[in-house]
C-alpha cells in the first residue's frame, strides 16, 4: 500500500505530502478545490501517459513520488537482486518532453514502471463504469475468479493458440513462396535438363557467336574456292578449264609446221605447274574440310539456337544471367521438394495444436461456468446489501463458435427483474446501478485479484440517501482487504472513513491536510449543508461520526 505520497507541480498542486495508512481514507473539499489534481497525480503514479498540460501553470517540471509497503510475497518483481522492504517509485513530468521514471532511485523505462504500478495502484473513476461495459473486461473479471488453474489453462491455451497461428502463418508463407517459385521456375526441370548438354559458361554465347561468324567466313571462302576449282577441273562429271587448256595446247602443238621440242617442253612444264597448283589448292581446301566446317557450323548454330531458347524461357539476356537463373532454379527445385514434406509436417502439427487448443478451451469453459455461477451469487448478495435486491445480476457464457487465444467464449453481464427483461448491463443499467455493480464486483473478486491500493474517484456518483450509505459500508468492507482511497462529495460515506483528508485552495495553490476529529465535524457539516457553522448540520455530522 502507499505509505507516503508527495506531489509537486501537478495540476493545481505546488507541493503536497500525505502520510497514508491502511483502511478507508477519504479526500473531500469544495468543488474546484483541487481533488482532480490529486487523482491525476495518482493516475501518473499508476502509469498513465503524461502530458505537459498536467503541469502546474508556469512550471517546467513536476513530479509524483510514493513509498509503498507490501505484504510478504506480494512485492512486485523489479530488475534488481536487492531485497528491500519498501518500494520507492518516482515519476517526473517535463514540459520539454523529457519525462523520467524511477524505482529505488534508479531510472527505468515507462513500460516497466507502468507494468509494476498497474499491479500496485488501480484507479476506479466514473470512467471505470465504461470499462465495465466492455466484453473483454467482463471476461477478464470472470477469469480472475478461476484462480491458479484458470491462469494455467489460459497460459497453455494462449501458447497453443500462438503455436497454431505460427503453423498457419508458416503454411501460408510456404504456399505463397511455392506459388511464386512455381510461376518463376515452372519449366525449370526441362530447361535444366536441356542446358546440361550445352556446357554453358560465362560469356559462351558471345564466344560461340564469334566462332560461328569465323566458321561462316571460312565456309564462304571454301565454297568460292570449290566453285573456282570446279570451273578449272570440271569435277568428276565434266570438262573443266584445265581440260580445255590442255586440249587447246595439244591442238596448237599439232598445228605447228614443224615440231618444237622446246615449245612442247614449255607447254608440258606449264601444264604440270598448273596441275601442281590445282593440287595444292585442292589439298588446302578439300571437300572433306569444307564439309567438316559446315557440320561444325551447323552444330554450333544448333547450340546457339538452343541457348537462345533457354535464355528466353528463363527470361535471361546473357549466359551469365542464365547461369544465375539456373542456380536459383536448382535451389528452388530442391526447396519445393523439401517443402512438400515440411508442409505435411506443418499441417499435421497445426491439426494437433488446434485439437489441443479446442480441448483446453472446453476445459476452460467448464471452469468459467463454475466461476460465473459463483460470481453471480456473490455479486447478487452484495447488490442486495446495496438496495438492489429486486435486480438480478447474471453472468452469461456464450459460445463464440471459434477458438481464440482467450478461449471459445464471451461473457456478457446482464440485469433482469424489477419489471425488466434480461438485458446486457451496457443497455440497461443507470449510472447509479453501474456504480454499485462495480463496487459489488470488487468485493466479489478473489482477494488476490485486488491491488494493494484502490483509488475511487466519486464512484458514488448517481447514488444518494440509503444507497450512498450502503455503498459506504461496502467500501469499508473492501478496505479490510486493501487500502482504499476515496475522493467523495458524499458526507455519509466520508463519515465512515478511517482517515480523512481535506483538499482546499490556499492562494493560487492546493493544500492537503489530515483532519482531526473536530475538524472532521466541520468538514462533514460543510458537506451536509454548505455551512460548517450551522448547528443542525454540526449535530448531524457528530451523529454520523458517532462523536
Amino acid at each position: 500500500m502507499i505509505e507516503e505520497l508527495t506531489v509537486r507541480n501537478v495540476g493545481g498542486i505546488a507541493s503536497a505530502a500525505l502520510r497514508l495508512e491502511g483502511g478507508l481514507s477519504v479526500l473531500t473539499g469544495e468543488s474546484g478545490a483541487g481533488k482532480s489534481s490529486v487523482v491525476r497525480s495518482l493516475e501518473l503514479l499508476a502509469g498513465k501517459r503524461g502530458q505537459a498540460a498536467f503541469l502546474r501553470a508556469g512550471q517546467e517540471e513536476g513530479s509524483v513520488e510514493a513509498f509503498f509497503s507490501f505484504e510478504a510475497g506480494n512485492k512486485p518483481l523489479l530488475p534488481s537482486d536487492e531485497e528491500e522492504d519498501v518500494l520507492y517509485a518516482r515519476r517526473v513530468l517535463s514540459r520539454s518532453g523529457k519525462n523520467r521514471t524511477f524505482f529505488q532511485g534508479r531510472s527505468v523505462p515507462l513500460s516497466l514502471f507502468a507494468s509494476v504500478m498497474n499491479e500496485s495502484v488501480r484507479i476506479q473513476s466514473q470512467f471505470a463504469q465504461i470499462d465495465l461495459l466492455e466484453p473483454a473486461r467482463q471476461l477478464e473479471i470472470v477469469d480472475f475468479c478461476n484462480g491458479a488453474e484458470g491462469e494455467r489453462l489460459l497460459g497453455e491455451l494462449s501458447r497453443t493458440f500462438a503455436e497454431a497461428l505460427e503453423c498457419d502463418r508458416d503454411l501460408r508463407s510456404g504456399r505463397i513462396k511455392e506459388l511464386e517459385l512455381k510461376k518463376r521456375f515452372q519449366d525449370a526441370d526441362s530447361i535444366l535438363a536441356a542446358s546440361s548438354s550445352l556446357r554453358i559458361f560465362p560469356g559462351c554465347d558471345l564466344q560461340w557467336e564469334r566462332e560461328w561468324e569465323d566458321l561462316s567466313r571460312r565456309i564462304e571462302r571454301g565454297r568460292r574456292v570449290r566453285d573456282v576449282l570446279l570451273k578449272i577441273t570440271g569435277g568428276a562429271s565434266g570438262e573443266g578449264a584445265l581440260d580445255t587448256l590442255e586440249n587447246a595446247g595439244v591442238v596448237l602443238l599439232q598445228e605447228l609446221s614443224e615440231k618444237s621440242a622446246e615449245l612442247e617442253g614449255l607447254f608440258n612444264e606449264g601444264l604440270a605447274s598448273l596441275q601442281q597448283f590445282i593440287r595444292e589448292i585442292e589439298g588446302r581446301h578439300s571437300e572433306r574440310s569444307l564439309n567438316e566446317m559446315e557440320r561444325d557450323a551447323e552444330a554450333l548454330e544448333k547450340r546457339m539456337g538452343l541457348l537462345r531458347k533457354l535464355k528466353r524461357s528463363a527470361g535471361a539476356a546473357t549466359a551469365e544471367a542464365f547461369l544465375k537463373w539456373a542456380e536459383e532454379a536448382r535451389e528452388a527445385v530442391d526447396w519445393l521438394r523439401r517443402e512438400t514434406a515440411h508442409s505435411s509436417l506443418l499441417e499435421e502439427k497445426g491439426k494437433n495444436l488446434r485439437k489441443e487448443a479446442s480441448r483446453l478451451a472446453m476445459e476452460l469453459r467448464e471452469l468459467r461456468r463454475s466461476a460465473a455461477s459463483s460470481l453471480e451469487e456473490r455479486v447478487n448478495r452484495h447488490l442486495a446489501d446495496l438496495a438492489m435486491e429486486e435486480i438480478r445480476f447474471s453472468v452469461c457464457l456464450r459460445d463464440l463458435g471459434k477458438i481464440r487465444s482467450t478461449g471459445a467464449d464471451e461473457i456478457v453481464f446482464t440485469l433482469s427483474g424489477s419489471g425488466r427483461e434480461e438485458i446486457p448491463v451496457n443497455k440497461s443499467a443507470s449510472g447509479g446501478e453501474l456504480s454499485r455493480i462495480l463496487l459489488a464486483l470488487q468485493l466479489s473478486l478473489p482477494d488476490e485479484s485486488l491491488p494493494p491500493t484502490l483509488v475511487f474517484d466519486e464512484v458514488e456518483a448517481g447514488l444518494g440517501g440509503k444507497a450512498a450509505v450502503l455503498a459506504g459500508y461496502k467500501l469499508v468492507e473492501l478496505s479490510k482487504k486493501c487500502q482504499v482511497l476515496l475522493v467523495t462529495h458524499e458526507a455519509t460515506i466520508a463519515a465512515l472513513a478511517d482517515h480523512h483528508f481535506q483538499v482546499r485552495r490556499e492562494g493560487e495553490g492546493v493544500a492537503l491536510r489530515p483532519l482531526s476529529r473536530e475538524e472532521r465535524v466541520d468538514e462533514i457539516a460543510r458537506m451536509l449543508s454548505g455551512d460548517p457553522s450551522l448547528a443542525e448540520a454540526r449535530d448531524h455530522a457528530r451523529s454520523l461520526l458517532k462523536i
